[in-house]
């Protein structure tokens, strides 16, 4: 078993954001994967935001799992607490690479 998959025991419902039509967000099919979900009160993440200009939050939590990028505005359910994804990027570590998704 790799150390990422050994780290993985939380599981996170995604619904995958798709687009927007008529000022209502659409989302693609409900999916589930094993991750690990890391709470902190006063976890800051920079990014930019879909004008380009950069922009700082506050984020409720990060997770880290396999599998294809999640998209940004998906939203992430996690032990009954539902979250909104901010940003999702491939990391390396481990010896393979995950994703950690930034959750608000």
């Amino acid at each position: 078993m790799s150390r990422i998959k050994f780290l993985l025991r939380q599981t996170a419902t995604i619904r995958p954001w798709i687009r927007s039509a008529n000022g209502e967000d659409i989302y693609g099919a409900e999916e589930t994967r094993k991750c690990r979900l890391q709470r902190r009160r006063d976890l800051e993440h920079t990014y930019k935001n879909p004008a380009g200009a950069m922009d700082q939050v506050v984020a409720r939590a990060k997770m880290f799992c396999e599998g294809e990028k999640i998209p940004e505005r998906s939203i992430v359910t996690v032990d009954d607490a539902e979250y909104i994804v901010i940003e999702c990027y491939r990391a390396f570590g481990f010896s393979e690479d995950h994703l950690e998704v930034v959750l608000q």
